[in-house]
């Protein structure tokens, strides 16, 4: 059982370094780790939620101090897209820092020139700004996989024609492209949300997945830890869901 989503404490609402995290997958007896904390960003936006830039030195120093014999540790970040990063992901941190991976999400969406994050999500206008912007950044092509693509379900709480549009237009894009789409895990081990149809969690969304076995597109499936105890938390009802749907599943994200 691999994990290519994790974060550390330098992203300011996680805990443990990299080598916290390295022997807790080492003790799991998991062969593959894929780190990924929040990237920062050159203008320093939602810093409060990722590390700040003077941290990118640290951060890769980290996988250097790692104790890493017996596992297979990948460097890589999370990263927002906005056209303005692209020279800072594709020529810095892959080129320069040499990243092993990045993986693309979506946490706000711009409306009437606010950001709002994921929960604020109330509309079929809020829900086409989302489905926008994550196949902005498919298309970049910079991505390995995305991160909880069904995140809208953590503000529209409805299953409507709205909500399987907005997964319609993220499923045939991710065919089209052939870039995994997530499972996360952490919406599993997250607060529940109240819906017009019972408690649920905030993601994954059944229904979405449901839709997504209709399509010929990989899942992967992650803990999406905060962690270190959690480096291999909930991947196994992940993998459950992705085998109820029939979902193709891959384990690695290495050619």
């Amino acid at each position: 059982m691999n994990n290519f989503h994790t974060h550390t404490w330098r992203c300011k609402h996680a805990t443990g370094t990299v080598k916290d995290y390295v022997n807790a997958a080492k003790e799991k007896g998991m062969k593959v780790l894929g780190m990924s904390d929040h990237t920062p960003l050159p203008d320093n936006r939602w810093s409060h939620v990722r590390m700040d830039m003077s941290d990118l030195d640290a951060y890769v120093e980290e996988f250097k101090e790692a104790e890493t014999e017996g596992i297979d540790i990948l460097k890589g970040l999370e990263c927002e897209w906005d056209p303005v990063y692209e020279g800072f992901y594709r020529d810095e941190i892959l080129g320069e820092r040499n990243f092993d991976f990045l993986i693309g999400s979506v946490h706000y969406i711009k409306n009437d020139g606010d950001w709002e994050y994921l929960s604020e999500i109330r509309t079929a206008k809020h829900l086409a700004k989302y489905a926008e912007v994550l196949i902005a950044t498919m298309k970049t092509g910079l991505f390995s996989f995305i991160a909880h693509p069904d995140g809208f379900g953590a503000g529209y709480t409805k299953w409507d024609s709205n909500a399987e549009a907005c997964a319609i237009d993220i499923l045939v894009a991710a065919e089209e492209l052939s870039i995994p789409l997530e499972i996360n895990g952490y919406g599993l081990r997250k607060n529940k949300v109240l819906t017009e149809d019972g408690i649920r969690s905030v993601y994954p969304l059944l229904n979405f997945w449901e839709l997504a076995g209709r399509f010929d597109i990989k899942v992967i499936c992650n803990s999406d830890a905060h962690r270190p105890e959690d480096v291999d938390a909930s991947i196994k009802e992940c993998k459950e869901l992705a085998d109820k749907y029939n979902l193709n599943v891959i384990d690695d994200i290495r050619g």
